[in-house]
């Protein structure tokens, strides 16, 4: 198979299958060949990123799993590499040398948008897991875009991951009245002037919601718009 890009998903899984569905809502296509070719490895049993990330001690380490999968899937020679979990960037650069094919970097790609259409010095806030906000994978982006950057309170994180892990993850709820909750929080309390979802199941939320905020970035959406971009371009 030519011109192919590899997805590294199960991170979780549903939120994967929304990536895959904007991938393909995206692509141009009015025939079956017209849509893009992928590998998409659904590695769902990759040990929780946050919860490692925040007590290493008494947590398995997700990295070589990461690693084992790029190293496996890189023997086909995909032009690119995708990887759909906010948290999983924590490992990015070590996964970055793990091939020489490119590594999409989904909170780069997000802050560039944030960038588009934002001012210098606008309140960027960011919300996702624990382990996203803590570790800062996505400050030093908004920092170096010249931006703001807004952490969520205790109380709206302990929102935040309840709405993640008690609710979609292990419940397989998409709690709108949560969502919009925490939303208000961010815009209301800490006066954010955009949010950035650090957490793929937030895009589903978003989704769910059918992109009502403008002000609003869901970094999934844009990593499946330059997903299709580059696979685009690399077929020409």
């Amino acid at each position: 198979m030519e011109n192919f890009f590899t997805v590294i998903g199960g991170m979780g899984t549903k939120a994967t299958e929304l990536y895959v569905k904007m991938v393909n809502d995206k692509t141009p296509a009015e025939k079956d060949q017209d849509y893009l070719n992928y590998v998409l490895v659904n590695y769902a049993t990759i040990p929780d990123r946050s919860s490692y990330i925040m007590d290493k001690e008494n947590n398995e380490n997700p990295l070589p799993y990461l690693l084992d999968v790029i190293k496996t899937y890189d023997k086909l020679s995909p032009d690119f590499f995708v990887l759909t979990c906010n948290t999983a960037h924590y490992f990015f650069d070590e996964l970055e040398k793990a091939t020489d094919k490119p590594l999409l970097h989904m909170p780069k790609l997000a802050i560039s948008r944030v960038s588009d259409a934002y001012a210098k010095n606008a309140r960027v806030g960011i919300i996702g897991t624990e382990g996203t906000i803590k570790n800062k994978i996505y400050d030093p982006f908004i920092e170096e875009a010249g931006f703001n950057v807004v952490h969520p309170t205790k109380d709206i994180q302990d929102k935040v991951s309840t709405l993640i892990f008690d609710k979609i993850k292990h419940l397989d709820q998409l709690d709108h009245d949560l969502y919009h909750e925490i939303l208000d929080d961010m815009f209301n309390e800490l006066n954010c002037d955009v949010i950035v979802l650090g957490c793929t199941e937030l895009s589903m939320m978003e989704d769910a919601e059918n992109q009502m905020n403008e002000h609003v970035i869901d970094p999934q959406n844009v990593l499946a718009e330059e997903t299709v971009a580059l696979a685009l371009q690399n077929r020409k």
